[in-house]
């Protein structure tokens, strides 16, 4: 049977909370954080895309309040 290559095999006995800790540790390891520049980046483009959606409810809101008034059924 073939072994893959770069990874350790890790026999499955052993207490399962400080296994549990070790594949966090492991996986945290793995994260590619971003970088300052990536971040406010996504962040720009997450808060214009609120303010975009919010402008696009608010109109639909007067549209349908200033047809529900055109029609007498609001007030």
């Amino acid at each position: 049977m073939a072994k893959s290559k770069g990874k350790k095999n890790k026999p499955s006995s052993g207490n399962p909370v400080s296994r549990f800790f070790t594949g966090v540790a492991t996986e945290i390891k793995r994260i590619r954080w971003p970088k300052f520049s990536e971040l406010a980046a996504d962040t720009g483009r997450v808060l214009a895309f609120c303010i975009l959606f919010a402008i696009f409810f608010v109109l639909c809101d007067l549209i349908v309040s200033k047809f529900l008034i055109m029609i007498g059924v609001g007030v």
